[in-house]
């Protein structure tokens, strides 16, 4: 069963976008199945979208228990394999 990540973001649709595809492309490449979603963070209700794991473009304004990663890697295009490698690791 594919595990549920939410992309959080106030960037451009564009932005989020990048990120889902590489998040799914390089969680394809690891043998992960997961189910990636963006959603703009000022809108997203946690409680809706039930994900196992949130990846956070921008600053977290979330008080949650579930597992929380940077994204900012999506943005900077440095370090993408290594916080797909934290997003994995949380998802276990």
């Amino acid at each position: 069963m594919a595990k549920k990540i939410l992309v959080a973001s106030g960037t451009s649709t564009n932005k989020m976008k990048f990120a889902v595809d590489t998040i799914k492309s390089i969680c394809s490449s690891k043998g992960v199945d997961v189910e990636v979603k963006a959603e703009n963070v000022y809108d997203v209700k946690l409680e809706n979208e039930n994900p196992d794991v949130i990846v956070i473009i921008g600053p977290n304004s979330f008080k949650t228990e579930i597992p929380i990663v940077s994204g900012m890697a999506f943005i900077t295009k440095m370090g993408m394999e290594k916080a797909v490698d934290e997003i994995i690791a949380k998802l276990q």
